[in-house]
């Protein structure tokens, strides 16, 4: 089996990298839903207290 050798500045690139590509993932789902906070993950805190008006406004 061969093995690839990375220096420590090739592996802190790919790791900058894969963060920059979290990050734009995060921002594209927030632009495409609308919403600052789009799921419990992103900070339940919030996300639950914005849930609590919507579901007001559909009761009877």
């Amino acid at each position: 089996m061969y093995g690839v050798t990375l220096t420590a500045a090739t592996r802190q690139n790919l790791l900058s990298l894969h963060d920059t590509a979290s990050l734009t993932a995060t921002t594209q789902n927030r632009l495409a839903t609308g919403k600052r906070i789009s799921s419990a993950l992103d900070n339940p805190v919030t996300f639950f207290n914005s849930q609590s008006p919507d579901q007001r406004s559909r009761d009877p």
